[in-house]
């Protein structure tokens, strides 16, 4: 009786102390300076020690984050994918406040290589926004909007060989990073789809981290865990919302990398979300909005014959993202909610 009572204390013990290993939010690993915190005052202070901050987007957040009367102190240029390079003189003048007519500028994120640029309400706000911003600020404090989709000019475009020369997005994302940001020795918010942001893979930063290595912090989105969702999410309960963790010196960071995206081409990683320093948390899977399409865009009805000229050019097959009655008819079957009903 007694040899099973001392067993069955080691048992305890040795439980005990595994439990104690484990990382949680009051250990020592994940208190380092790795806790969550408000994600405007983590994505700040990560300028502090970074040129580029790199953020998936479409997202609010980084709306909000503009606003922040702080943000023109940490930040000289907003790259972003929903922009078209060719129109880079007419962008540089209206977000500089000159006369350019609404309807003039939104060529520059309706007339790229992605359609679904063209339906952004996220864009469609944001541009005007940078624009007032810069109202408020000295001439050498004002916000640079850099547009990094490659040069089409769809009015040449009539056949799919049209469009193939502008199809290596990374390429020229990375090269204006370099020449616009980089070279300049200026500091960036890039807002793009994650894919183009992961360190390694291919992507943009990583072409460019061949020859400006270690400038830049990704942060990932949390759209839900791959395996375990609903347990680990319990974890996060108390974290602000929105909020940043980096991966280093937290339990997010020693997980497996299961469970988190992968992405194709992504170097295989034994732990964290790969090729991302950080993780922005906005809240439950299951209470993530989605983005809906801007009504401007749908009601535009030159704008949308322009769009299936161009589907049928490029021989984009019916259900494609070139058609707009795709993005009609997502919209006509999804919820608010981006992963519920």
């Amino acid at each position: 009786m007694r040899k099973l009572t001392y067993i069955a204390a080691v048992a305890l013990a040795a439980g005990a102390a595994l439990l104690a290993a484990m990382p949680s939010e009051s250990s020592p690993g994940a208190a380092s300076g790795a806790r969550p915190q408000d994600a405007q005052e983590a994505i700040l202070a990560a300028f502090d020690r970074y040129d580029v901050v790199a953020g998936a987007s479409p997202n609010d957040i980084f709306l909000d984050l503009i606003r922040n009367p702080a943000f023109p102190s940490k930040a000289d240029v907003i790259a972003v994918e929903c922009g078209n390079s060719l129109y880079q003189p007419l962008l540089d003048r209206y977000i500089a406040g000159e006369d350019v007519p609404l309807g003039d500028v939104r060529q520059v994120w309706r007339n790229t290589t992605q359609p679904s640029c063209g339906f952004s309400v996220f864009y469609e706000r944001l541009f005007p926004l940078v624009r007032e911003v810069n109202r408020g600020l000295l001439p050498a404090e004002k916000l640079r909007v850099v547009a990094c989709d490659p040069p089409i000019d769809w009015s040449k475009v009539t056949s799919p060989e049209g469009l193939a020369p502008f199809e290596e997005r990374d390429r020229t994302i990375a090269a204006l990073m370099k020449s616009e940001v980089l070279s300049k020795d200026r500091k960036a918010l890039m807002l793009f789809g994650i894919s183009h942001l992961l360190h390694g893979a291919g992507s943009a930063v990583a072409m460019y981290e061949q020859e400006f290595p270690g400038v830049t912090y990704t942060v990932a989105p949390h759209f839900g865990f791959q395996k375990d969702n609903k347990k680990l999410e319990k974890r996060m309960a108390g974290w602000p919302v929105p909020s940043v963790v980096p991966f280093a010196g937290t339990w997010l960071g020693q997980l497996d990398a299961s469970y988190f995206e992968s992405r194709p081409g992504q170097p295989p990683a034994a732990n964290g979300y790969p090729g991302a320093d950080a993780y922005l948390y906005t809240g439950p899977r299951a209470l993530i909005l989605r983005q809906q399409i801007a009504a401007s865009t749908v009601l535009d009805t030159k704008y949308i014959t322009e769009l299936r000229r161009r589907a049928t050019a490029v021989a984009d097959p019916p259900g494609g993202l070139m058609h707009p009655e795709t993005f009609f008819r997502r919209e006509l079957e999804s919820g608010a909610l981006e992963f519920g009903t």
